[in-house]
């Protein structure tokens, strides 16, 4: 079973939030786009950013980074 996954809007921000402390993952395409995955370690909660030129777009959260990666266009 899946957990919940929340949409986000679109809105670049410039740096992940500090209160995403925990590891994090870089997740690169094949066709060169850059996604991290940060985590929130007080919350237990996992976000995927998009990497873009003036910083991160905020894509989906969950409580699972497994539950990201279906959301990053990997054959793109």
């Amino acid at each position: 079973m899946r957990k919940k996954v929340e949409e986000t809007a679109e809105k670049i921000v410039k740096s992940i939030p500090a209160s995403d402390n925990g590891a994090g993952v870089l997740c690169t395409t094949k066709s060169g786009q850059k996604f991290q995955i940060s985590q929130n370690v007080e919350k237990m909660k996992f976000t995927l950013w998009k990497v873009v030129d003036k910083g991160f777009i905020k894509v989906k959260i969950a409580n699972s980074p497994v539950d990201l990666y279906d959301f990053v266009p990997w054959d793109k």
